[in-house]
C-alpha cells in the first residue's frame, strides 16, 4: 500500500485533465496569453468568492505584497509591522519598497502575529522616534487560519494604520463568517502550486473594496500604464498573469469548494487521532482554515530550553520519516535567525523561537485516503512510543 504523500497534484491533475486541457486549447486558439477574457473571468470569479469587490491578477504572491505596499505609498521611511514566523517573502516585500520591518512575537496557539504583542509594541513605541513612519501590518494567515482580524482591525483604527492580509495560504477561508479577502484594506493571494488554490506556475493576486486602489493596482502591474494605454503615469512593474495560468485556476476552481471540505476532513482526523501525543492546531467554531498545512508542536517539557526543544522534535520527525511518511519543518529556525534577516527590529520573539523549535507538517492534501491518515497516526505513535 502506497504511504501518504505530502501533497498529490497528480490526483488533483487526474481529477480535472479533460477541463484543463479545454481551458489551455480555448488559450493556445485565441492567441491572448497576457491578460484577455481568461484572466478577467478568474477576477470575476475570485472576487465573488473573497467577497472583495475588486481581484486585480499579478505574476506573483511575492509581487502582491509589493503591489500592495505601493498603493497604499508605503515607501522609504515608513515602518511596517509583521509576524516574525513567517515565509521570507513577507519581509522581502517591505525592504523591496524601501521601508523597515519590525517583527511582532506570534501567538503559540494560532501560529499568527499576537494581537497582545503587537499592541504592547505600538503603545511601547507610540510616542518614540522609532516609532515614527509605522504605517501599516502585515497579517499572515499561516498555514491556513485566518488571523484574529476583529483584534487586528481595532488596533490598527486605534493607531491609523493600514490593515494588510497575507493571504498566500488561507484562501478559502473564513473568519466569523467573513472570507479570507474582506477581511483588511487589501489582501493578497500566492498561486503557488502547493497552494490551496494553486496553479501550474506563479501567480498572484489582491483583493480591494476601493476603486480607485484596483484602477491603480492595474496600471501599477502593467508598467504603470494609464488604462488608455497611452500615458505612462508612474513607474511600475511587469506582474502580470499569465492567462494559461489563468485557466488552470478556472478549472481548479471547479472543485476548490470540495477539495477544502475534504482538507477539513482530513485535519478532524488528524486532531481525533493526535491530540493526546502532540498538540494540534486549535480552531474556533467561528473560523474556516484552508489547511495549507496541517501543523503540529511538541508539548512542553518542565525546564526545556529551545535548543533541547529541537533536538527532541528533530529525533521524532526522523523516527516519523523513517517509516516512509514525509515531514516538513517550516520556517525553523524563523526569520530573525537567519544571516540576512538577523539586523531587523524586533522586540523579544519568545513564542516564535520556541514554535520554530517545537512545529512540524504532516502531509495534507484533499486527496489523502482514510487509510492514509492512519497510516501518519500510526506512525506518528510508534515515533513518540521510541522516542
Amino acid at each position: 500500500m502506497p504511504s501518504a504523500s505530502f501533497m498529490n497534484l497528480d490526483a488533483q491533475y487526474r481529477r480535472i485533465e479533460h477541463r484543463l486541457r479545454a481551458e489551455m486549447e480555448e488559450v493556445m486558439l485565441s492567441t491572448t496569453f497576457i491578460g484577455g477574457p481568461k484572466v478577467e473571468a478568474l477576477e470575476h470569479q475570485l472576487a465573488d468568492r473573497a467577497g472583495a469587490a475588486h481581484c486585480v491578477s499579478c505574476a506573483s504572491g511575492s509581487d502582491a505584497l509589493v503591489l500592495a505596499l505601493r498603493v497604499l505609498n508605503i515607501g522609504t521611511g515608513d515602518r511596517v509591522l509583521c509576524p516574525a514566523y513567517t515565509f521570507a517573502a513577507t519581509v522581502e516585500a517591505i525592504v523591496r519598497v524601501g521601508a523597515q520591518p519590525v517583527l511582532i512575537d506570534i501567538d503559540p496557539d494560532t501560529f499568527n502575529i499576537d494581537p497582545r504583542a503587537l499592541e504592547s509594541w505600538l503603545d511601547c513605541h507610540a510616542q518614540a522616534p522609532e516609532a515614527a513612519g509605522v504605517r501599516a501590518v502585515i497579517a499572515v494567515d499561516l498555514f491556513g487560519r485566518p488571523a484574529d482580524y476583529a483584534a487586528l482591525a481595532g488596533l490598527a483604527e486605534r493607531f491609523e494604520l493600514n490593515l494588510v492580509t497575507d493571504a498566500a495560504q488561507s484562501l478559502g477561508g473564513h473568519y466569523h463568517g467573513r472570507p479570507v479577502g474582506s477581511l483588511a484594506d487589501i489582501t493578497i493571494t500566492s498561486f503557488y502550486p502547493s497552494k490551496p488554490l494553486g496553479c501550474y506556475g506563479d501567480g498572484g493576486a489582491l483583493f480591494v473594496d476601493d476603486p480607485a486602489l484596483a484602477e491603480r493596482l492595474r496600471s501599477l502591474r502593467n508598467h504603470g500604464i494609464s488604462p488608455d494605454r497611452t500615458r505612462h503615469e508612474e513607474i511600475g512593474m511587469c506582474s502580470r498573469l499569465d492567462a494559461l495560468q489563468a485557466g488552470v485556476l478556472l478549472a481548479r476552481l471547479t472543485i476548490f469548494d470540495d477539495e477544502l471540505d475534504q482538507r477539513n476532513r482530513i485535519a478532524e482526523a488528524y486532531r481525533e487521532g493526535l491530540g493526546r501525543r502532540l498538540v494540534t492546531p486549535h480552531l474556533p467554531a467561528t473560523c474556516r482554515s484552508a489547511w495549507a498545512q496541517y501543523t503540529v508542536r511538541l508539548p512542553d517539557m518542565p525546564g526545556e530550553d529551545n535548543a533541547a526543544l529541537e533536538r527532541r522534535r528533530d529525533t521524532l520527525v526522523a523516527a516519523i520519516r523513517a517509516q516512509g511518511i514525509p515531514v516538513r519543518c517550516y520556517y525553523s529556525p524563523a526569520l530573525h535567525r537567519h544571516v540576512a534577516y538577523q539586523s531587523i527590529t524586533h522586540d523579544g520573539l519568545v513564542h516564535t523561537d520556541r514554535v520554530a523549535a517545537a512545529a512540524f507538517s504532516l502531509p495534507m492534501h484533499p486527496y489523502l485516503e482514510p487509510h492514509h491518515v492512519e497510516q501518519v497516526c500510526q506512525a506518528v505513535k510508534s515515533a513518540c512510543h521510541e522516542d
